[in-house]
């Protein structure tokens, strides 16, 4: 009875992690970006990537699709800012969900944005609707994809938002993109104590000091593009030291990327090399676990074993020694 229930707890649980979103493009979902990457461009400076990035097969006028049920919360027209031309969601369950860098609105929104723009031009207009005005249906358009804002080139980014709108979560927790087969995790490289180096498994790189300064650069490649990871743990002689998890980021943290990030990081649309630090230097919310205060001296050598979670979930484990010198 006890292993029934354990199971049947087990099954809730995924049912309320995983919401019953479908994918906001028609053809089968390729992903580009992924949640919590580097961004180093944009007039709000270097932020988080607070969603998902979807191939449109870089064409605009795709039409991007309502992920759910839902009410239309608001209109951003905007070519310039981050985000673009912008179209948000409020659906019944809880979440509202956002859809950017459109190059055109949904036609049944057609007479408003028409009458909106010809009254105030193309700067930066928010249109907000009452509650329960604008019914769009999953699977409806609600625009059509371009690259308004800082898109390098025309695709589907697409935000999963609480109702109050200050937590974005990780859609690969309520989207089931399937993996591809020619995506392989690697290693670029590594920084330990501002020194560089090539990673081979189970080699030992020097360090000084009380404790290493760690940092690396993972990522998950596919073809020609890489897609950011979700999750990495550090152990240092098998014991769990730091955490960074990226399954929600506050708003207001939208522009705290130095607290995982270090600041030889780069994501300027075409190249992307994104350090993660695994030492502590700014507070910030992805940061789960933070044991460097009470790991004491350490010994002269050290194993270190870095967990690094993919998007859809397989880890894959980075293996190293440290020796003081």
């Amino acid at each position: 009875m006890k292993r029934y229930l354990v199971l049947l707890v087990a099954m809730i649980s995924t049912i309320v992690i995983c919401a019953t979103f479908s994918f906001p493009v028609s053809t089968t979902p390729l992903l580009t970006s992924s949640f919590g990457e580097f961004r180093g461009t944009g007039n709000r400076g270097p932020h988080f990537h607070m969603g998902i990035d979807l191939s449109t097969g870089m064409r605009s006028g795709v039409p991007i699709l309502a992920a759910e049920d839902g009410w239309l919360v608001r209109v951003e027209i905007d070519e310039d800012d981050i985000y673009g031309n912008v179209v948000v969601l409020y659906h019944d369950d809880g979440y509202k969900t956002l859809y950017a860098h459109l190059s055109e609105f949904s036609e049944k929104l057609k007479l408003i944005i028409d009458s909106v723009v010809s009254e105030f031009g193309r700067k930066r207009i928010v249109v907000k609707f009452p509650e329960r005005t604008f019914f769009f249906k999953a699977g409806e358009p609600v625009g059509y994809s371009g690259q308004t804002g800082e898109a390098a080139q025309p695709h589907c980014h697409f935000e999963i938002r609480n109702i109050d709108e200050t937590i974005c979560y990780d859609p690969s927790q309520f989207l089931n993109i399937l993996k591809p087969k020619e995506a392989r995790f690697i290693v670029k490289s590594l920084v330990i104590n501002s020194e560089k180096y090539s990673y081979r498994e189970d080699e030992v790189y020097p360090f000084k000091g009380d404790f290493p300064k760690i940092s690396i650069n993972a990522v998950t490649e596919i073809n020609k593009n890489v897609i950011g990871l979700k999750s990495l743990k550090m152990y240092l002689n098998e014991n769990l030291v730091y955490h960074i998890d990226f399954s929600e980021i506050p708003i207001d943290e939208f522009n705290n990327v130095w607290s995982v990030y270090t600041n030889d990081s780069v994501a300027d649309g075409y190249n992307y090399d994104a350090w993660y630090k695994l030492y502590p230097d700014q507070w910030g919310n992805v940061i789960k676990v933070d044991n460097y205060a009470e790991i004491g001296k350490l010994p002269s050598k050290i194993l270190v074993r870095i967990i690094c979670t993919d998007f859809w979930n397989e880890e894959f484990e980075v293996r190293f020694f440290l020796e003081r010198r």
